[in-house]
């Protein structure tokens, strides 16, 4: 079954979840619904008819965990990431990854945040209803206003290698040194750890270390 699937119909099935809920949140819904109907051999073997339309699911079926694996490391992850948020009245978010964001918002509530979207044609009503009344979309162009000592910005980092990784396109617009002086930090969340193989084929990694001054491990 799992060979006569057409690719680009699953993408079409999944588009609006990578553009509402973040390409990595996607992926693990997609690996939650093979899981469900299927076994790890088709899973795998789904990752390699998906490599050249979503990798980040082949890497993710490359790190071996089940869905219920990754939901316990991300929901211990965000726990630590939130300790080390408390601090902050402001948390701008480039990008959004709902499995992160949703759970991170209600674990601080006190907190603003605010969040450029990764993509340009989006729902803002279908977004919002995600999140709880703190959490605000803005345009990239209010990224200035929102600096300050108690403000952080962060964003994703995919398959790090070392100094390495992939992150969401919009990061490279989004932050420049003058954004850089703006914040007390920038943050890169390390989303996926270990380059596998899936994402080598179709970007060139780019060095995080122009982005961030900090960097936190998810899985």
């Amino acid at each position: 079954m799992i060979n006569d699937v057409n690719p680009q119909g699953i993408m079409r099935t999944i588009a609006s979840i990578i553009s509402e809920l973040g390409a990595f949140s996607a992926a693990l819904v997609l690996q939650d619904t093979v899981c469900r109907l299927t076994n790890q051999e088709d899973s795998v073997r789904l990752a390699d008819i998906m490599a050249d339309y979503f990798p980040l699911y082949g890497e993710i079926i490359e790190t071996g965990f089940s869905p219920s694996d990754i939901e316990k490391i991300i929901k211990d992850g965000t726990d630590n990431l939130a300790e080390q948020l408390r601090g902050f009245t402001s948390i701008v978010v480039v990008g959004i990854e709902s499995v992160l964001l949703d759970r991170l918002s209600r674990k601080l509530p006190n907190t603003n945040f605010y969040i450029v979207p990764h993509m340009e044609s989006i729902n803002v009503e279908r977004i919002l209803a995600n999140f709880p009344s703190n959490v605000r979309l803005i345009d990239i162009r209010g990224l200035m206003g929102l600096g300050g000592i108690r403000s952080v910005l962060i964003s994703y980092v995919f398959c790090q290698m070392e100094e390495e990784s992939f992150v969401y396109p919009v990061t490279f617009r989004a932050v420049g040194p003058d954004i850089k002086s703006s914040y007390n930090q920038i943050i890169g969340i390390n989303m996926l750890s270990g380059y596998h193989r899936y994402l080598g084929d179709m970007a060139p990694l780019y060095s995080t270390s122009q982005f961030f001054t900090n960097q936190f491990r998810i899985i």
